[in-house]
């Protein structure tokens, strides 16, 4: 099967599972030939080596697999980092919390934050990468996101200024923080979500309860306790008025909300 003819099979078996088929038969044909997409175009009419382990990636697509998990890596913000099942699928959505973050810390000149639930780290690496002064304690309760998370620390060498450690929210933090930043679960048990999150995402990194905000309010509740000055989390698009209902209830005045790129409630920053 020569490179045109594999894309044309690969493009129509991803038909019902992606939204770019041919983009996706494309990429997985380039992670399978360690070549990129000019070649694909290039040389179609060589014979693809090993066309049954081509064939097996495009089987897993087909079956809503994301691609991160297929290939390894995930692309976000200005980075790559290794991905693998068990750990959320960073979304570009998670960099206009970083961006809102990222101002607040400039201008208060902030040196020390907390993540809770890291991850794939995402979050610590980008504003570590962009802070030279910022030290990062960073938590997760599950070991897979704690060593893709380290990992992946290592491989960008900020070891020396984010600490990773198994904690249930902030726990076992026992240092100074002004900041902390979450995209915790927040996902109601009962929604339902589309094959290829529910049926390969860590659902212990999706659903947040009954409601689905109830580990935000413990975020919140936590936060406040520890007398820590910022707070800055993801949301889900339907919890502004029950979360605002709350603050008013711990009477916290000086908060906002934001909205991502398709005008959706998607977060809030809270200045105690």
């Amino acid at each position: 099967m020569t490179i045109r003819e594999a894309l044309s099979w690969a493009t129509s078996k991803l038909k019902e599972s992606c939204q770019r088929p041919r983009f996706e038969a494309e990429l997985l044909l380039g992670y399978h030939l360690k070549r990129d997409r000019v070649y694909l175009h290039t040389f179609d009419d060589k014979e693809v080596e090993n066309i049954l382990d081509f064939q097996k990636l495009i089987e897993r697509r087909a079956n809503h697999e994301p691609y991160e998990y297929i290939v390894n890596r995930v692309s976000f913000y200005d980075i790559e980092l290794s991905i693998q099942k068990g750990v959320l699928i960073p979304r570009p959505e998670t960099e206009i919390l970083i961006n809102l973050v990222s101002n607040i810390i400039e201008k208060e000149k902030i040196t020390s934050i907390a993540e809770i639930g890291i991850g794939s780290g995402a979050i610590s690496i980008v504003l570590a990468r962009k802070f030279p002064n910022l030290n990062i304690i960073a938590t997760d309760i599950a070991d897979t996101p704690l060593k893709v998370a380290k990992d992946n620390i290592k491989q960008f060498k900020l070891q020396d200024r984010i600490k990773v450690i198994k904690s249930n929210l902030l726990d076992k933090v026992d240092k100074d923080i002004e900041l902390v930043v979450s995209n915790p679960p927040y996902i109601s048990n009962s929604f339902k979500l589309a094959p290829n999150i529910i049926n390969y995402e860590p659902k212990e990194a999706l659903f947040g309860g009954e409601r689905g905000d109830e580990l935000l309010k413990e975020i919140i509740l936590e936060t406040q306790k520890r007398d820590i000055q910022y707070l800055a989390c993801e949301i889900g698009y339907d919890q502004r008025e029950p979360l605002k209902e709350f603050f008013n209830q711990l009477n916290i005045k000086n908060f906002s909300f934001y909205r991502d790129l398709n005008g959706l409630d998607r977060g809030f920053l809270i200045k105690f």
